[in-house]
């Protein structure tokens, strides 16, 4: 061994320092207390996902039947029961537990006669049916302009538009969903054949209602405004 001019000891050339048995053990300590750290809060996050999801989908829909009553000036519903909620145009005050699949029957039947009213008139048949409503090739509330050009009404033509809307969303399998309306006493469970029907007057006021998701140990809650259909509170948990 040599003594160098600072009186420190030169060590074999390219020879490196290497890590004890003790401080590997330390370091796998350290990574092994991180792991178990992220795994809770990984978790924590794919449940609040889980039970936050219908809830989002719900807002964003409620907001868009709003808008669509006060712009038609026609009410709509949301239908929610233990396997989702289905949105529509609120044409039956009395229908039954079938009224949804009834209502996207007919709209699908609706736009199939649609489709071959179409396909008859680009084939140039003249005997093809004219659209309910329709007289002399003007359709209701169409006017004419100083330059001879049919207008028709773009609000009519909206409303028309919006007998034909049907939207759904499917629960996930490991979700529990209640309501409560302002004259409920206790949470409602959907489950087996409860169905409860959401209105949206064209007035742009709906029923106050809370919703309330329930997954793996977590929840979350969301009570709507009936003046704008939009979230008033919301409150979640999360085990």
């Amino acid at each position: 061994m040599t003594i160098s001019g600072t009186g420190k000891s030169a060590g074999k050339p390219g020879f490196a320092h290497a890590f004890t048995l003790v401080e590997l053990v330390i370091a796998l300590t350290v990574v092994a207390l991180l792991a178990g750290l992220a795994v809770p809060a990984v978790d924590s996050i794919q449940k609040e996902r889980l039970a936050r999801e219908p809830i989002s989908r719900l807002v964003l829909l409620a907001r868009q039947m709003r808008v669509r009553a006060m712009d038609e000036g026609r009410p709509y519903q949301i239908i929610l029961d233990s396997q989702g909620f289905r949105a529509s145009r609120f044409l039956r005050p009395y229908g039954g537990a079938e009224e949804a699949d009834e209502i996207k029957q007919e709209i699908a039947e609706m736009k199939e006669r649609e489709e071959m009213i179409d396909a008859s008139r680009r084939r140039g048949g003249g005997d093809a049916p004219e659209m309910s409503g329709q007289q002399g090739g003007m359709t209701p509330n169409a006017s004419i302009s100083a330059s001879g050009v049919i207008e028709s009404d773009p609000r009519h033509e909206r409303i028309i538009e919006g007998l034909s809307f049907f939207e759904e969303y499917t629960f996930p399998n490991e979700v529990q969903v209640s309501i409560r309306r302002w004259n409920d006493l206790a949470w409602v469970a959907l489950s087996g054949g409860e169905r409860r029907r959401w209105i949206f007057q064209p007035s742009g006021m709906c029923e106050p209602m809370t919703v309330r998701v329930e997954a793996d140990h977590s929840f979350f809650e969301v009570e709507f405004h009936p003046l704008t259909a939009d979230v008033k509170s919301e409150k979640s948990w999360v085990e």
